[in-house]
């Protein structure tokens, strides 16, 4: 699956107000040129982002954009989702009322799907990374620090006597 723009751009405005650290309403200007990125487009974006209950807007001189939560608690599923929609790998995926997924070809007992398992377990496998990953794990900071690993030597030790 390969996820437009919006979403790129999308995590990208949310990684930006959640570097500046929610003090303060960040202009989308200053976003769209610290980015690089085209300001109309984000109009788009956080127009999505504000509606899926993500960020707030403030008016004014110093108005902008701010978090609506703490970044640890604001899931990249739920950025994607609001910018993207339902999450399916390939086009015959359907999102139902209810906001599950099935394979149109479900009801169609003479074209059963014999891909459906794998494209099940490839959305499975994307929305579970997207839940689990929070805009806090990738706000830049300092590198975290990873354990030493022993070596595994190939070679066994001799039995010393007692």
């Amino acid at each position: 699956m390969i996820f437009s723009t919006k979403a790129e751009y999308g995590v990208r405005v949310m990684v930006e107000l959640a570097r500046r650290g929610g003090e303060q309403p960040v202009a989308l200007t200053e976003i769209a040129d610290h980015e690089g990125l085209p300001l109309a487009y984000l109009e788009h974006l956080v127009a999505r982002l504000r509606r899926a209950g993500l960020v707030e807007s403030r008016r004014g001189a110093h108005g902008g954009y701010l978090l609506t939560r703490d970044p640890a608690r604001i899931t990249m599923a739920a950025v994607v989702e609001a910018l993207e929609g339902q999450i399916a790998p390939i086009e015959c995926f359907a999102a139902t009322p209810d906001s599950s997924i099935h394979c149109v070809r479900a009801g169609d007992p003479e074209r059963v799907c014999t891909s459906k398992l794998l494209w099940s377990r490839v959305r499975e496998a994307i929305v579970q990374t997207l839940e689990e990953t929070t805009l806090a794990e990738l706000v830049p900071g300092p590198a975290p620090t990873l354990p030493t690993l022993t070596p595994i030597t190939s070679t066994p030790k001799k039995a010393v006597a007692a």
